[in-house]
């Protein structure tokens, strides 16, 4: 990242006298403080402002360390601030706060470079003026904004229309953060993105803070009617989206706003990338056939898991014995938490020691395909044996869980039934983390550092 924002500056023949601002979040920012030390500039490093990165505490930090951190006490010329994820609170509040501080450093003139990555959405989020204004305090309006955030996560929306709709409430989303920086007299604003979302959209990306918001009231209210999401939520919140008592749905930029004329963007990691690195792998290490397929994965992820264990199933009769082929699919499917939450207050039979929810996507769709391969081989299909499918997050974290995600094949159901669980029943209920680590399926491997989405591999060997 940081050599694609040196080379973008310098293909535009930028000057950087005074030096470069940057405004940063999550794992790009790590990637640019690494090497800042290593590259040169063209400038004096210690002419460039505090930036702000802000990212997720995943465990890495202690209870001492994520205070200090919250409490904005530089690292060097490096501000860390720990948000809220995924549903944002108070910390994220903070660092929504910390963000306009940095932006009043802004002289005429600067080059801003933004790092953009997945989880912005939450991580800054706030409310914007017009909202939170409605309110006695800025937590009260917080908390009605963590409300929509929850409520969009348990209805199963994909994470671009889930952003459509936060965006508008967003102190940062839908182009916001380019247009103050354009008022405080910005001269570029180059935008290095990585992409968690289908489509690598910037107006998706941490809901677009530099980019112009693609839909006009009617779809913006259209999607809200698609998903039945009126009577969803708080009152507040529906008067300011317009849905309630007559009101209008709130104002963003237009694309032709003089802010959006002077970003510049550029991806430097995707999805795709990741599985076409998977997919090479697998050529180098000898497989002898390797696809990649031409879509992506963006349906509810137990329905993925049952349709990819059977065509996994049909595949594996006709691929001619001494032969392995490998399937690379990208993507982020989607879990209903909603219908997942009332399946687990419904079943009184479950142990009370479990929580309620625990697993991830790719630990669902792994359990969900590893049923349906048992299923095949019950009916006769022996070629279903041949199967071992891997679904994983790229984060090295499958939901609120230890694991990246899991390894499976038709066996996994029978060794978890040993293991005292109905893998049946877990995959209703929100519980395919249990299953799975009683079959030792699940695949742990630490955080990443990066997120460009989850990655399923289907391997049929019939070589043995």
């Amino acid at each position: 990242m940081m050599a694609g924002a040196i080379a973008a500056l310098g293909d535009e023949n930028l000057a950087v006298e005074r030096g470069i601002i940057i405004c940063a979040s999550d794992s790009a920012t790590r990637l640019f403080a690494r090497k800042a030390s290593d590259v040169e500039l063209g400038v004096d490093l210690a002419q460039v402002r505090s930036p702000v990165r802000c990212a997720e505490n995943s465990g890495e930090l202690s209870d001492d360390e994520m205070t200090a951190t919250t409490n904005a006490q530089a690292r060097g010329k490096i501000i860390t601030m720990i948000g809220d994820h995924p549903i944002p609170g108070p910390a994220s509040l903070a660092a929504s706060d910390a963000l306009d501080d940095f932006i009043q450093q802004i002289e005429p003139g600067d080059i801003v470079i933004v790092l953009l990555s997945g989880g912005t959405t939450s991580l800054v989020a706030a409310p914007v003026a017009g909202f939170a204004q409605s309110f006695a305090s800025p937590e009260r309006a917080q908390a009605h904004l963590a409300n929509v955030s929850e409520t969009l996560l348990e209805s199963g929306l994909a994470i671009h229309e889930m952003n459509a709709i936060r965006r508008r409430l967003l102190r940062w989303g839908a182009g916001r953060l380019a247009q103050e920086l354009h008022a405080r007299g910005a001269a570029r604003i180059p935008v290095f993105c990585i992409s968690d979302v289908i489509g690598d959209d910037p107006a998706v990306i941490g809901s677009g803070p530099c980019s112009a918001d693609p839909l006009d009231p009617a779809s913006f209210l259209a999607l809200i009617d698609a998903y039945d999401l009126r009577s969803t939520f708080e009152r507040p919140v529906a008067e300011f989206f317009g849905v309630i008592g007559g009101g209008m749905v709130p104002e963003v930029a237009d694309s032709d706003h003089p802010a959006f004329g002077i970003v510049d963007y550029e991806l430097v990691a995707r999805n795709a990338d990741a599985v076409e690195e998977l997919a090479s792998a697998a050529r180098r290490n000898g497989i002898e056939h390797v696809s990649v397929s031409d879509e992506q994965m963006g349906n509810e992820a137990a329905e993925l898991g049952i349709m990819i264990a059977q065509r996994s199933a049909e595949l594996a009769r006709k691929l001619p014995r001494g032969e392995r082929l490998l399937h690379v699919i990208g993507g982020e499917p989607v879990v209903n938490l909603r219908a997942a939450y009332e399946s687990a207050w419904d079943d009184d039979e479950h142990s009370s020691i479990d929580e309620p929810m625990r697993g991830g996507r790719m630990q669902l769709l792994a359990l969900n395909a590893a049923l349906m391969l048992e299923q095949v081989v019950h009916d006769g299909n022996r070629d279903a044996t041949r199967v071992a499918i891997l679904a994983a997050g790229t984060d090295g974290r499958d939901g609120p869980t230890d694991a990246t995600g899991a390894i499976v094949d038709f066996s996994v159901p029978t060794l978890a039934r040993r293991g005292g669980r109905v893998p049946e029943r877990d995959a209703i209920t929100g519980r395919s983390w249990f299953p799975l680590e009683a079959s030792s399926a699940l695949m742990k491997t630490g955080l990443s550092g990066t997120n460009v989405m989850d990655l399923v591999a289907v391997l049929i060997d019939s070589s043995a």
